[in-house]
């Protein structure tokens, strides 16, 4: 059922609690230390009384921070689930022109009513946003999920096996990717303070019954956690000693990853592949060594998603029983060389290929990407490509050399582009040379740096986007 105002909300209206401004100015803190000074950023408003008290507490830290205020947008997705999402999302718009935010509504039409239809929710929401925040310059989305929100992930994630990093739930700031931050500013509060918050603005929001469907696990969870005051302890325990690991084993392993740059132990190819001495995974301790080795190999593959826990540990076992230099293996999308010094990690061209990029389609990085390279834009999950003159070409794609039927192990997996009928147009500078005198370099721009310190707070000066 959508919602509406029962009185003109005023932007300052959350502004008796004072928790609520200080957790927006400090998240938006937090970002500019790795992004440097934002522009704006995106609200994400579904017109439920959590993200309903984030939009009320961005204007009013805006409005008490006038002198630097940033730029306000406001997203709504419409997931077009329900047949009230359509007026829920012009009722956030109405709320938001009344705050004088901008708006836009996002809808979703990709599901095909096949698989898990809350996961690829979210993954279109995500990727609806991420895609929003670039289009405006804005570098960090933020969403208004709170301890409550946590506590459920948490127990969630417990009932599934999960590890470590897992059980300690939500982050409060995470990249959406490599040039665009997400924020959680509320993860220390109870849902009870946001409903609150609303209330004393004079709104009615937006009541989504799916939330109370006993066929999902997170609202069993959820009603668990209500009646079972014991239980809901337990788990804040739980959640906060999971926290504090996490916290603590990253923080060692960001010094780690500093240590091995600065020393040349560790070092990224202008492909994207990623090279490390040998001797250093011998030399941690089995968890520390299956974290590094599990980063490195989604740097180097540019995979969404970490290789297996089981996998990456069998791998570290044939590395240490193996000490000839002519082990190679594949696990998440990479390729695992072990040489006579170090460790060779590249992509794996697999037996499908590289899926091709559609230049017209793909959003532009903004940040200090747009400032290195003309137009760009990500290939493969793995390397910033500047299009340059090649933006606006009509029906351009970029694609894997391999595709071309060419190139050694590593050359196929590197981004030609090439126009509507399929001609090279530009090319990765090793081998356009290859694709004829007319073929152009591109300028491109490895992420796995990025990729291997993902998440990870900032060590010795690195920050979480340097290369």
């Amino acid at each position: 059922m959508a919602g509406g105002p029962a009185a003109t909300p005023q932007p300052d209206a959350p502004g008796g609690d004072p928790r609520l401004a200080a957790s927006i100015g400090a998240v938006i803190a937090a970002a500019e230390q790795r992004l440097g000074r934002l522009d704006g950023l995106l609200l994400a408003v579904s017109g439920g009384p959590d993200s309903l008290a984030l939009m009320l507490a961005a204007a009013g830290w805006q409005e008490r921070n006038a002198a630097s205020a940033r730029l306000l947008r406001v997203a709504t997705v419409d997931h077009r689930l329900r047949p009230e999402s359509s007026a829920e999302a012009a009722f956030v718009a109405g709320l938001a022109a009344s705050l004088g935010l901008a708006h836009d509504t996002l809808p979703w039409t990709g599901w095909d009513g096949t698989g898990n239809l809350a996961a690829s929710a979210r993954e279109a929401r995500y990727r609806l946003l991420l895609d929003h925040a670039r289009t405006h310059r804005l570098g960090l989305v933020l969403v208004a999920h709170h301890r409550d929100d946590d506590l459920e992930t948490h127990l969630l994630r417990r009932a599934r096996g999960g590890g470590l990093a897992a059980l300690a739930g939500m982050r409060p700031l995470r990249w959406l990717g490599p040039d665009v931050l997400l924020g959680r500013p509320f993860l220390d509060m109870p849902q009870s303070v946001l409903k609150g918050a609303v209330a004393a603005g004079g709104i009615v929001p937006v009541d989504d019954p799916s939330n109370r469907d006993m066929r999902s696990d997170r609202a069993r969870i959820r009603r668990e956690l209500a009646v079972d005051a014991g239980l809901r302890q337990r788990a804040l325990r739980g959640l906060g000693r999971a926290k504090r690991a996490r916290a603590e084993g990253e923080a060692a392993l960001a010094a780690l990853l500093a240590d091995l740059q600065d020393t040349g132990r560790l070092r990224y190819a202008d492909d994207g592949a990623v090279l490390l001495d040998r001797a250093v995974l011998a030399g941690l301790p089995k968890r520390c060594a299956a974290q590094l080795l599990s980063r490195a190999i989604v740097a180097a593959s540019g995979s969404p998603a970490p290789p297996p826990g089981r996998g990456v540990r069998d791998l570290l076992g044939r590395l240490a029983e193996d000490a000839g230099p002519d082990l190679v293996a594949t696990l998440g999308g990479a390729v695992v060389e072990a040489r006579e010094s170090d460790i060779l990690l590249r992509r794996e061209y697999g037996r499908c290929g590289i899926a091709d990029l559609a230049v017209g389609g793909a959003t532009r990085l903004i940040g200090r990407f747009a400032d290195e390279l003309p137009a760009p834009v990500v290939f493969d999950g793995r390397l910033a490509v500047g299009l340059g003159q090649f933006a606006q070409l009509p029906g351009a794609r970029l694609v894997a050399y391999g595709s071309l039927g060419l190139g050694g192990p590593r050359q196929k997996c590197l981004p030609v582009l090439v126009d509507a009928a399929g001609r090279p147009k530009a090319a990765a500078a090793a081998v356009a040379p290859r694709l004829g005198p007319d073929v152009a370099p591109l300028a491109v721009l490895p992420l796995a740096p990025h990729l291997l310190r993902r998440d990870l707070p900032p060590a010795d000066g690195l920050t979480a986007s340097s290369p």
